[in-house]
């Protein structure tokens, strides 16, 4: 036993004792990473070849140390004074380059360290398309709890609802997401954009924005193609632990909030189930009842079984309240950990991360407002249908895992597995109440109060595992080879999302009215699936008509499944009628003694039929859509060449074309077998069977080696989501209307043009100027097809176009020298981006015609769904060893938000956050954050005439606003250290020549 823990001492003090040298080499000329350079350490018999990734590390005593750098045919390297310290990893990265093969001599205090940000920035400067970056390293800076708080600090990025991502003002039909390179699936059967707050930011090693498009990745993007890259390949040992807590003026810890009454959310991302009977389910038919039943008890018993059915399933549901009650609130709290480690088994490199988060967190607004108006004759004139108090809560808990490992079989071949999984459940209760003149009383009556009540909850899951390789193949002269096989699934379950309205009116409390008529209780199920095989062939460069050339060929098929059920149940309750107004009179409206027969009436003794009448109480009415249940599956597959060559001295090319083939078909399916069943004439299979060439151009001018000009034209496609094309009909609470699939729909074909000029002026520094041009044909957009009862569907129209610009800085203030040198000032980082951008749609013809009923001058073209004119981002930070603190602006320009007669206006809302870091005691971290401190309001109103203003109050009319509050947290984080060194993982293949050594 004594020996054992002598032993384990000796170990633990040697390791204390020695550190880590580790970095990359990159080849100047043909600016890639190098694989077999030697690595030597003067005067010991320690050294390394570079991996795959031109990456290097060798573990050495602590001292200082001569190191020499080779590779046959460049000019070796020896930097002398490099200073390795015990439990620490000291970083050099080098770039070798032809010339007179005479060894250049540098000192250690050339060199510079390189952070993510670097790291980021070589990626860039170096890549064949244009591209945006956020480090992991940013992304704990700015204070991200997940990959959709992350999104927002990306120049042209913006974020709706804290987890949708639009690139450069296009929806999310224009964008496309990676998890390390795999395409993912959405949670949302609504839309086709990923769920970005399903991803914690503890997770995140970078996440990469492509906005021009090459060949080797996927051609349905237009906006941009955002890749999410996961923690992977430790240099060191690295481990973290944090918790945090925080308030928010909205509501604070032991405050009162509405919650649902039916369904708790618990800390790990789950709900209490509520399922349909076993009755809905098994295939009977549904017990169909009317308000009065008249019949011969006897002659027809199974008519009162029916009722007796109906009762007992009115009851099931009524068990389930529909009113939110109010409770006091439980605070916000964060947990992560992780663990990495860089082993050598069996001499062979393996690295590994494992982490887990939960996160749990409350929302609140008390002052929202809800209005809705119509159009009054012909000169467009503002009409007041409602306006009314809005009161929401939130409860949601998201839980998530990570388990990632790399093994490194010798310098030349590496396999990794990545996995992550989240679960989110969200609840909410929500009231609305106030004066609604229209449609209760008729135009004018402004007595009728009006209130409704939604009680809910949902349950999200994301899954993702990917296998991966990369081997260089030596006997194929330099030929390197990378694969891939995913499968990721999500899944959205939204059990009994319940609506009740109820209106103040002379005779008491009516039942229904408002955005309901009835009672309803509403299910959703979603569940997509999507498997992926991806193989790209890299040739080393060959001399062809005297250039050097490098080919890349591959190959991908991806194959995406979506099974959606939808049921909908309304419960009648005329005759009923409430007595109060309270959650308790609402239980009471739905106690069981209101539930089936509530009055019988005797047969008239001259009825030779002998007939009895029973009045009905609530009565349940199955208001399932036969369209409304379907299964939807995409195919993609893809075969792609493309050349890598230099033009003139400075001046290379990126060439090549992409052949995507896409077969996606929608099939309705019965609600209760899933069997495929007819709707209308057709069963709606195959509706898109498509090949399509997509070209593509992408120049890069290095101007010097920090400079570069770049130039792109493209072509790109968008396909409809299996939502547009599927030939439902559902009610659409945003718009309060109905929202119609198409199976008509085709594809958007795009042509894009780029150029942009950046300027890498210094390590973690960036000034750069983009400019953009895109035409849409036959884009998809929601459309109206009928204006008196509001009904949306989703069209291709004609055509529109998009141009627009950006301009990015991000500057060290140490860089500029003079005043800016002082011991603060050089401590100092400042940042910002603006985004520019003008977009016009052809109006269809249907809805152009809508739209002049209304305004006979009304424009034939608008901009597009969710496009802002303007994004802007700003920050000011500072930086020092032990401390952090920076504030981020973020604001962006009003944009259409709903499409209507008159259109609704997202306005801007500016937020500005603050957030804080200090480290104490050398393994503590104490973070302060302070989200939304000018207390911004959301607020979305219509686009009415500004001249017809006066009559409302000379302001434009709101059709929902709410305040968002401040909040506050604040949170303390270990990171123990046993002998390694806790920064970031070095980012995977740094080959611009920025911060590199120069001869």
């Amino acid at each position: 036993m004594r020996v054992s823990a002598l032993l384990v001492l000796t170990a633990a003090s040697a390791a204390a004792q020695t550190g880590t040298l580790s970095g990359t080499v990159v080849d100047g000329d043909l600016r890639e990473s190098i694989i077999g350079a030697n690595v030597r350490i003067d005067g010991t018999a320690l050294g390394a070849a570079t991996d795959l990734d031109g990456a290097y590390r060798v573990t050495a005593p602590a001292g200082t140390y001569t190191v020499r750098y080779s590779y046959v045919g460049l000019e070796p390297q020896t930097v002398n004074g490099v200073v390795v310290r015990p439990g620490e990893t000291t970083v050099l990265n080098i770039v070798l380059a032809t010339g007179s093969l005479q060894e250049v001599v540098v000192s250690a205090d050339a060199m510079i360290a390189q952070n993510s940000d670097v790291g980021l920035d070589r990626v860039r400067a170096n890549a064949s398309a244009v591209s945006d970056a956020i480090s992991g390293e940013t992304i704990s800076q700015s204070g991200a709890s997940n990959a959709g708080d992350a999104m927002e600090r990306v120049t042209g990025a913006s974020v709706q609802g804290g987890r949708y991502v639009s690139v450069r003002g296009l929806g999310d039909r224009y964008a496309n997401t990676q998890l390390n390179g795999s395409t993912l699936p959405t949670a949302d059967p609504d839309r086709r954009s990923v769920q970005f707050d399903l991803f914690p930011a503890a997770f995140l090693d970078n996440i990469v924005t492509l906005k021009t498009f090459t060949p080797d990745r996927p051609g349905s993007f237009s906006g941009g193609l955002v890749d999410i890259t996961t923690r992977a390949f430790p240099e060191a040992f690295s481990a973290s632990v944090s918790v945090s807590t925080g308030l928010s003026t909205q509501i604070a810890p032991g405050g009162s909030m509405l919650v649902d009454p039916a369904a708790g959310v618990s800390l790990f991302g789950t709900a209490d189930a509520l399922d349909l009977p076993a009755a809905l389910l098994d295939g009977r038919p549904f017990p169909t009842v009317g308000r009065n039943e008249t019949f011969n008890v006897d002659a027809n018993p199974e008519r009162l079984a029916a009722i007796q059915a109906n009762e007992a399933l009115t009851d099931y549901f009524s068990q389930r309240s529909v009113a939110p009650v109010g409770e006091s609130a439980d605070p916000a709290m964060s947990l992560a950990a992780s663990v990495g480690n860089r082993v050598s088994l069996f001499g062979t490199d393996v690295g590994f991360i494992v982490g887990a988060t939960l996160d749990r967190g409350v929302g609140s607004y008390e002052q929202g407002t809800v209005g809705r108006y119509d159009v009054s004759g012909a000169e467009g004139a503002p009409r007041l249908r409602q306006r009314r108090r809005d009161q929401r809560s939130t409860t949601e808990s998201t839980a998530g895992g990570i388990a990632n490992v790399t093994v490194r079989l010798g310098a030349r071949t590496e396999i990794g597995l990545n996995t992550l999984v989240s679960q989110s459940a969200e609840s909410q209760a929500r009231i609305i109440s106030g004066l609604a003149p229209l449609p209760i009383g008729g135009e004018g009556d402004t007595t009728t109060f009006v209130t409704d009540r939604v009680a809910g909850y949902s349950e999200r899951r994301l899954a993702s595992g990917q296998l991966r390789g990369r081997h260089e193949v030596a006997l194929l002269a330099g030929l390197r080879a990378e694969w891939r096989a995913s499968l990721s699934s999500t899944s959205l379950d939204e059990p009994d999302l319940r609506f009740f309205a109820n209106a103040n009116t002379e005779g008491g409390y009516q039942v229904g009215g408002a955005s309901l008529n009835n009672t309803l209780h509403f299910f959703r199920d979603s569940r997509e699936s999507l498997g992926g095989l991806g193989l790209d062939l890299t040739l080393a460069p060959r001399s062809v008509a005297g250039l050097p050339v490098q080919i890349k060929v591959g190959g991908l098929y991806e194959r995406t499944a979506r099974d959606f059920r939808e049921r909908r149940f309304e419960v009648l309750s005329e005759g009923l009628a409430l007595t109060g107004e309270g959650a308790a009179a609402v239980d009471s409206l739905f106690s069981a003694a209101n539930s089936g027969i509530i009055e019988t009436r005797a047969p008239n003794p001259f009825d030779p039929q002998q007939r009895t009448t029973f009045v009905i109480g609530n009565r349940l009415v199955d208001g399932t859509q036969p369209n409304n249940q379907y299964d939807g599956a995409l195919g993609v597959g893809a075969l792609y060449a493309m050349a890598e060559f230099p033009l003139v001295r400075g001046l290379r090319a990126i060439a090549g074309a992409r052949l995507e083939r896409t077969d996606l078909g929608i099939d309705v399916v019965d609600v209760v077998t899933g069997a495929p069943v007819a709707a209308g004439d057709s069963t709606f299979s195959g509706a898109i069977a498509e090949t399509d060439l997509l070209p593509s151009l992408n120049l890069v001018y290095a101007l010097t080696p920090q400079m570069n000009l770049r130039a792109a034209a493209t072509r790109t496609l968008a396909r409809p989501t299996f939502r547009e094309i599927a030939p439902f009909e559902s009610f659409d609470f945003a718009t309060d209307g109905p929202l119609v699939g198409n199976p008509s729909l085709d594809r958007t074909l795009i042509s894009n043009l780029d150029v942009r000029w950046e300027w890498f002026n210094a390590p973690g520094a960036i000034l750069a100027v983009s400019g953009y041009y895109k035409f849409l044909d036959r884009p998809i957009e929601r459309v109206i097809t009928d204006l008196e009862n509001n009904v949306n569907q989703f069209q291709n129209v004609d055509r529109a176009t998009i141009f627009g610009a950006e301009v990015e800085a991000r500057q060290r203030l140490s860089a500029l020298g003079g005043p800016f040198g002082q011991p603060f000032l050089r401590s100092l980082n400042v940042g910002g981006n603006l985004t520019l951008t003008r977009s016009e749609i052809t109006i269809s013809e249907a809805e152009l015609a809508e739209r002049r009923f209304v305004n006979p001058d009304a424009a034939g073209t608008r901009a597009l769904q969710g496009q802002s004119p303007f994004l802007v981002n700003l920050d000011l930070s500072y930086e020092t060893a032990a401390t952090t603190a920076g504030v981020y602006f973020n604001v962006f320009g009003r944009r259409l938000s709903r499409v209507g007669v008159p259109d609704v206006y997202e306005n801007p809302t500016p937020q500005l956050d603050f957030i804080a870091s200090q480290n104490v005691f050398d393994q503590f971290a104490l973070k302060l954050t302070v989200r939304n401190i000018l207390g911004s309001r959301t607020e979305e109103v219509y686009d009415f005439p500004a001249s017809t203003y006066s009559a409302i109050g000379g302001a434009a009319p709101v059709y929902q606003s709410y305040d968002i509050g401040t909040s506050y947290s604040l949170g303390i984080s270990f990171r123990p250290r046993f002998g390694g060194d806790s920064s970031p993982a070095i980012p995977p293949v740094p080959s611009a020549p920025l911060g590199a050594v120069a001869p």
